[in-house]
């Protein structure tokens, strides 16, 4: 069940650990390619690994404290053993079980001092510290006895040496979501760069009558403007009305799961909150489903089948082709760090495309032959009609994936009364008078009807100054 509902996420390896009894531990570790990492033991509680991450090595060990003290302690102990006799860097995270001071427990009876004594051994001998963490570290929440409860049993540790490995560590508790613990996520690098987003045409806006009508307005407002600027007024009009109205689904998610924690925080626990907030967040992931269905290119899926995360790793797995973790340079050794790696790319294609001596004009007229008839030819250079274009234009799927300026077919076909009779004049132009202009009409890669004949696929519709 665990690797049918993880499979969508596209982890190269896995590791799993059953649980002992129902709802009694059970350990699951998912890791990629370009990590390196070799299970040195695997018991009921615990996964002890090596891990080797951009030519960094170390320890790490994913934990799930036992409920009982005694055996707890036991477990401690044999963390502290293995950590003494490697004496290197040490990774550690899970859930504990457990707790250092009074200050990570809220509700129900004190605990005494005493009773933290095992814990804050495991860390003074083990010279661990917590990484530095944003979010509310109070990652459990439950109900015992008469009182609503919650401490922090899950969190990140290293120890020193791990620490100057990864100085710019931290660790990040997400909201409550679908579980009585909050995610736990650790960034060891985290200062890396983030690409800046494109933009794409959300289909959902399709349907909208105030988008429908800006970008009516913004495509008027251009007369006697070419295609392209039209195109790009439009674009930036509709980014405006994004950024003002926050359309992005994302947006609407995380206030959601903001609100939802803070409901499933208070110590009210009121029950009737929290179901009224959870539908308001099953909406919003609804919404970003039908993105997401958009970015992913299949087709073939329907909505309402909660498969977002199934569309998030189809649309990562095409922008795989240009993510690179690691690279080998023209020495034959292994390149890791971002700056380094583009190096070693331009570099490559500097001397690929770095002119050679040589004539090779008889090559490529050799290659070159002749195989489209000149009655064929005719067809294909005969004037489009009007509604051959729009045929043409309403064949593409309106999801299928846009080009440079970021709108898909769905946005011409919806915007067709708006903006097709400059659409279809500019196309016509270009069969007039046989030159290239520079607009683009980026998701035109379709069929284009000549004559009586429907050449798919015969024809791509990116006009560029050439």
């Amino acid at each position: 069940m665990i690797l049918q509902r993880l499979d969508q996420l596209e982890y190269d390896h896995h590791h799993l650990v059953p649980p002992t009894g129902h709802g009694a531990g059970g350990l699951a570790l998912f890791w990629k390619k370009n990590v390196t990492l070799n299970i040195i033991s695997s018991e009921a509680n615990c996964i002890e690994t090596s891990i080797i991450f951009e030519g960094k090595c170390f320890y790490s060990s994913f934990v799930y404290g036992n409920t009982d003290r005694h055996i707890r302690k036991a477990q401690w102990n044999q963390l502290l053993a293995r950590a003494n006799a490697r004496d290197t860097a040490w990774f550690l995270t899970g859930d504990f079980n457990d707790l250092l001071n009074a200050n990570e427990k809220l509700g129900g009876p004190s605990r005494p001092e005493g009773s933290f004594s095992d814990l804050r051994t495991l860390f003074s001998e083990g010279d661990l510290f917590d990484l530095r963490h944003s979010g509310d570290p109070l990652s459990w929440r439950g109900q015992r006895g008469t009182h609503f409860v919650r401490c922090r049993l899950d969190r990140a540790t290293a120890n020193s040496v791990w620490a100057e490995t990864f100085p710019t560590a931290r660790s990040q508790y997400l909201a409550f979501e679908a579980s009585d613990h909050k995610p736990l996520l650790s960034f060891f690098e985290p200062e890396r760069k983030r690409r800046r987003g494109l933009f794409r045409y959300d289909r959902r806006l399709k349907d909208n009558v105030e988008v429908k009508q800006i970008i009516a307005d913004s495509w008027k407002s251009s007369t006697g403007s070419s295609i392209s600027d039209r195109i790009t007024r439009v674009r930036r009009a509709i980014i405006e009305w994004s950024k003002e109205q926050g359309v992005n689904s994302r947006i609407a998610i995380e206030k959601k799961k903001e609100e939802l924690d803070l409901a499933l925080s208070s110590q009210l626990n009121d029950t009737n909150l929290i179901n009224r907030i959870t539908f308001e967040l099953s909406k919003a992931y609804a919404a970003e489903e039908a993105y997401w269905k958009q970015r992913s290119r299949l087709l073939w899926l329907s909505l309402g089948d909660r498969n977002t995360g199934y569309f998030h790793a189809t649309a990562r797995k095409r922008r795989r082709a240009n993510a690179f973790s690691v690279i080998e340079n023209e020495a034959g050794e292994m390149v890791f760090k971002e700056e380094d790696i583009a190096k070693v790319i331009v570099g490559y294609f500097k001397d690929l495309f770095t002119a050679k001596e040589g004539d090779r004009e008889d090559t490529v007229n050799s290659a070159l032959r002749p195989v489209i008839s000149e009655e064929t030819n005719l067809k294909l250079i005969e004037i489009p009609s009007a509604v051959e274009i729009r045929e043409a234009i309403f064949s593409i799927h309106a999801d299928k994936a846009p080009g440079p300026d970021g709108f898909s077919a769905s946005f011409y076909q919806s915007s067709w009364l708006d903006i097709g009779e400059e659409i279809v004049q500019e196309i016509r132009e270009f069969f007039i008078s046989e030159q290239f202009r520079t607009m683009c009409l980026s998701p035109m890669k379709c069929c284009i009807l000549s004559g009586r004949q429907k050449l798919r696929n015969g024809v791509l519709w990116q006009l560029k100054q050439i």
